[in-house]
């Protein structure tokens, strides 16, 4: 009898002990998969939020309508004869821009009202080159920039803007030099270099009839930056 109870106090504290395992390993296993879960929602959140930070800038752009005059040369229904035309007066040392398509418009200097180019507009004449004094008008766009460096493009292209509407100053001038030191160290965008030299040369220029011409190079390139973001 002794022996028999000696062996059932055995066996009962055996299966106690292998109870007391199977539930501390099963505590453990759950703490643990607990845990993972915790750190898995923590890394999710992380890369969330890393995600959200990283994610490119989506702006809106508003640009109103912008009026100005320009020495007209010719009007063309191909491309290719007013590049061609374009390319004539370069040799002569005179720098013209091609305006608009269907028809292409091939254009010497920007002022605000016919007055402002009659200098130029004589020279021209003087050359042999005649001109018509025709005003343009930029339409109204509203466009998405997205992506890095859309603040800077969004900024540099409203600066343009203000120049076409109300025409050069030095606030402007100076005005486009703080946007492009304080922004463009972090992102340059590729598309706005062309812009940004002829401000580099607008800069270094006080003869007032080559700031005109520059003005229309100035246009030309807005142009082409914009018909590019908003696809056209």
């Amino acid at each position: 009898m002794k022996v028999y109870e000696r062996v059932r106090i055995i066996s009962i504290l055996v299966l106690g002990l292998m109870a007391l395992g199977l539930l501390t390993w099963g505590i453990g296993k759950a703490y643990l998969e607990l845990v993972g879960q915790s750190r898995g929602v923590k890394t999710e959140r992380v890369q969330d939020s890393s995600q959200k930070a990283n994610a490119p800038k989506n702006t809106v752009l508003s640009l109103p309508e912008a009026k100005f005059w320009t020495c007209q040369i010719g009007v063309f229904q191909s491309e290719s004869n007013a590049r061609l035309r374009q390319e004539q007066l370069k040799v002569l040392s005179i720098k013209a821009e091609v305006l608009n398509s269907n028809p292409w418009i091939v254009s010497v200097g920007l002022g605000h009202s016919a007055d402002d180019l009659k200098g130029l507009k004589q020279g021209l004449l003087e050359r042999g080159i005649s001109a018509v004094s025709k005003q343009m008008v930029w339409p109204k766009r509203t466009f998405r920039v997205a992506g890095n460096g859309s603040q800077l493009t969004a900024e540099l292209l409203t600066n343009v803007n203000a120049i076409l509407r109300d025409g050069l100053t030095a606030q402007a001038l100076e005005k486009e030099k703080e946007i492009w030191d304080t922004e463009a160290a972090d992102y340059l965008p590729k598309d706005l270099e062309g812009l940004h030299q002829i401000y580099r040369q607008l800069q270094g220029e006080s003869n007032q009839e080559e700031q005109r011409t520059l003005n229309l190079s100035l246009y030309s390139e807005y142009q082409r930056v914009i018909n590019k973001l908003s696809g056209k």
